[in-house]
Order: C-alpha cells, then sequence, then structure tokens
C-alpha cells in the first residue's frame, strides 16, 4: 500500500500553536479582562448594575446549564451550580452573610474553590448520569456547609479569617483561607489546563481567577456581580463553541461535516470535481457487527484518506460517505487518483466478530471472528464548464452520488462518473 502524507492544513483548521494561543486568549482571557476593566472603572455606572442585574444573569446561567445538559458537559452544569448559588448569596439579608469573620459568603467561597478543581478533574458526562449527579453533589455539598454551620454552630466560620500564612498579605483583601483555597484551584485547573490543553480546562483556570476577584469584592456589590457574570459567560461561550464544532467536525473520524464542505465549495471557484466516497456493504456491516464496529472501520478509512495520495480535502458527509473536492481539476484528471484510492482500501482486512444480544453474551460469544474484506465505490462529477441550474453545488452532488449509488448496485468496488 503505497503512503505518501499530505502536509496540507485542512479546511477551517489551523495551525497547532495558533490554537493553543487562541485556547488561552479567547474567550477566558479576554473575559477576564474585560470584567477587571469594568469592575474597576464603572463600578459606578447605573448602566452596568443594570447590565449585570438578577435577569441578565439568570439568562446567562439557564443558556449555559440547557446547552451543559444537551451536550453532556455536566462539569460545566455542576460549576455553573455553585455559580449561581453563590450568586444568590449576593443578595444578603444579614450580617452573616457580609464578608468577614462568620461570614458565609467567605465560608461557601472557600468550601467551592476546594471543591471546583476537583470536579474540573474529572470526566464529562451527561448530567443525569452517575457521574453527573456525583459532580453536582460535590459543588452543592461545599456550599451547603457553609450554610449548614451558619445554622448549627456559627462560630465555625471565623476560620476562614483566621491569620496563618507567615506573611501579611491583608492588602490583598483576601483572607489567609481564600488565598489557600484559591492557590490550589488555580494550580490545579491551571496544571489540567496544560496537561490535557482541553479549552474547558482553560475555561476553569480563568473562572478561578475569576471567582477569587469576586470573593474580593465581596457580597451585595457590583464588582463581584461583575466577576460571576463573566464566569458564567465564559462558560456559555465554550460550551457553545464545542456545539459549532460538533456541526463543523465529525467526532468519530475528526473530518470536517457538510458545513465546511460548503464553505470549500465557495473556495474552489468555477472549475472543481467532486468525488464521492462509500463504504460498499455498510448496512450489512453495521447489521452483523454494530455500531462500535462499523465506526471503528469508517474511522479506519478517514485515516487512509488522510495519508494516501489523494490531493484534495477530504470531508465526512454522511454515515458511510465521503467526500473529496478536487479544486481547479477535472473528471477525468481525478480519475486515476480515484483508482489509486479504490484499490489501496480493497487491501484492508478486518477479524470482526458479530454484535452481542442482551448482555453483551451469549449468541456473539458462540461465533469465531470472520475476516471483512473492505472495499469502496468511488462516484465523481464535476462543475467544468456546466451553466445555470447544472452548475449548482447541489446538481454536482446528485450527479456523483449518482454515479456512486450506480456503481455500488452494479456490485460496488468500482471507479464512476
Amino acid at each position: 500500500m503505497r503512503l505518501e502524507c499530505d502536509h496540507r492544513v485542512p479546511p477551517g483548521d489551523m495551525p497547532k500553536k495558533l490554537k493553543i494561543v487562541r485556547g488561552w486568549v479567547w474567550p477566558g482571557l479576554l473575559f477576564l479582562l474585560l470584567a477587571i476593566l469594568l469592575a474597576t472603572f464603572g463600578a459606578d455606572a447605573s448602566w452596568l448594575a443594570a447590565a449585570t442585574g438578577v435577569y441578565p444573569r439568570l439568562v446567562v446561567y439557564t443558556a449555559a446549564f440547557v446547552l451543559a445538559w444537551r451536550f453532556r458537559r455536566s462539569r460545566v452544569a455542576a460549576i455553573l451550580l455553585g455559580l449561581f448559588m453563590m450568586d444568590l448569596l449576593l443578595r444578603p439579608s444579614s450580617s452573616a452573610f457580609q464578608p468577614g469573620v462568620g461570614s458565609i459568603w467567605d465560608a461557601s467561597g472557600v468550601l467551592f474553590l476546594l471543591m471546583m478543581p476537583v470536579v474540573a478533574a474529572m470526566k464529562d458526562r451527561g448530567v443525569p448520569s452517575r457521574r453527573g449527579f456525583t459532580q453536582v453533589a460535590i459543588v452543592l455539598a461545599g456550599l451547603a456547609s457553609g450554610l449548614l454551620f451558619w445554622a448549627v454552630r456559627p462560630e465555625l466560620l471565623s476560620w476562614t479569617w483566621q491569620p496563618f500564612l507567615p506573611w501579611d498579605l491583608s492588602e490583598l483583601g483576601l483572607s489567609d483561607a481564600m488565598l489557600v483555597a484559591g492557590l490550589f484551584a488555580l494550580l490545579l485547573t491551571g496544571g489540567l489546563a496544560v496537561g490535557r490543553g482541553h479549552r474547558l480546562d482553560k475555561g476553569f483556570f480563568f473562572i478561578a481567577i475569576a471567582f477569587l476577584l469576586a470573593l474580593r469584592g465581596g457580597s451585595d456589590s457590583v464588582e463581584s456581580t461583575v466577576y460571576l457574570t463573566m464566569a458564567g459567560l465564559i462558560l456559555l461561550v465554550n460550551v457553545m463553541e464545542k456545539l459549532y464544532s460538533f456541526s463543523a467536525r465529525d467526532d468519530v473520524t475528526g473530518l470536517p461535516t457538510r458545513r465546511a464542505l460548503r464553505q470549500e465549495i465557495k473556495r474552489a471557484g468555477g472549475t472543481y470535481a467532486l468525488a464521492f466516497v462509500g463504504v460498499d456493504h455498510y448496512n450489512d456491516l453495521y447489521d452483523r457487527y454494530g455500531r462500535d464496529t462499523s465506526d471503528r472501520v469508517v474511522k479506519r478509512i478517514a485515516m487512509h484518506l488522510g495519508k494516501t495520495s489523494v490531493t484534495g480535502p477530504v470531508f465526512r458527509y454522511d454515515n458511510k460517505e465521503f467526500v473529496i473536492v478536487y479544486s481547479g481539476r477535472g473528471r477525468d484528471e481525478v480519475l486515476g487518483d480515484l483508482e489509486m484510492l479504490r484499490a489501496d482500501i480493497e487491501d484492508f482486512r478486518f477479524a470482526l466478530r458479530p454484535k452481542a444480544h442482551g448482555n453483551g453474551q451469549g449468541e456473539a460469544a458462540q461465533y469465531p471472528a470472520v475476516r471483512w474484506s473492505l472495499t469502496v465505490s468511488v462516484g465523481v462529477a464535476e462543475r467544468g464548464e456546466k451553466k445555470g441550474w447544472a452548475a449548482r453545488f447541489g446538481a454536482i452532488t446528485r450527479e456523483a452520488r449518482g454515479a456512486l449509488h450506480r456503481g455500488q448496485k452494479a456490485g460496488g468496488n468500482i471507479v464512476s462518473k
């Protein structure tokens, strides 16, 4: 099998170094800097109090929580609930909520700083799952402890302002307990962000900073409201970007999807060839061996398409079809490349076992693994000199897919035009 690495950057991608820098700057650092500017120079402005009022904050938290639920981001949901509870403490009804010795605000804040990085270190799951409930319980238990101490043993809350560090850091406006808990949160979330490189981990790092600044401002202050609101916005933007990436990049193969394909067609200009690569007998593969196995096969093909002599960007079109765009080339010019691609994939062999039924045991275990010969069919069309409706992307797509399906009905393992 002849493999040639294509070093071009796929559409929609960016250099790795640029992606790393962008992950640290947006949205965490920019939103944090904006919060610092607003809290420093606009704390007395009436428009800022209105913009960070109860309803705008509630909209931010609710929208982020709904998206976290929908896209299985249990860490986001848990930390959002923690921020919301601290937000409730911003409207004090007694001196127990004011910053200082015996303050629920300070005690719950310290406990949240200790619990948040623990949740951040866990993996995301669905919110209504065992791990999701555990993450929510960790955050809520930490915050509820402050209220419980206040209700049962209020004198225990004074520990948050006991000086025990060898330095006098009172000018920072934070107690020694806050500083230690904050340092723990920053070290753990920062280490996770560097080690795992996930953008959401970087967001948690900046949320820890914003939360420390909110504690410094105290309850019932515009400054704290601004920092808590920006923390919620950081989480909201992170989840929204994940939503966009789901729609623009396939989560099984890592290839760009139809959205990126349309953008590539716009860049291709007036001349291009469009090749549809379809997995032969995919439905039989799925029915006999299950989704996990069929996904593994599709992922193998996607990896091969990224390494072979294919000279155009590759996209996943649906479960069993890929698209290759050849900008500036005609149909007949790419037939040789596509025939070589088809022949290379024909060499693939998989050892597969029929899918299990029931609890994963039983019938499947009685059958030995079999060798599955994988083949693909290819249909290709070109825009070329076509005019009017025939030159539209939809018409070219139908022509290429029609050629693909004709080849598969003829037995597959063929390049058709």
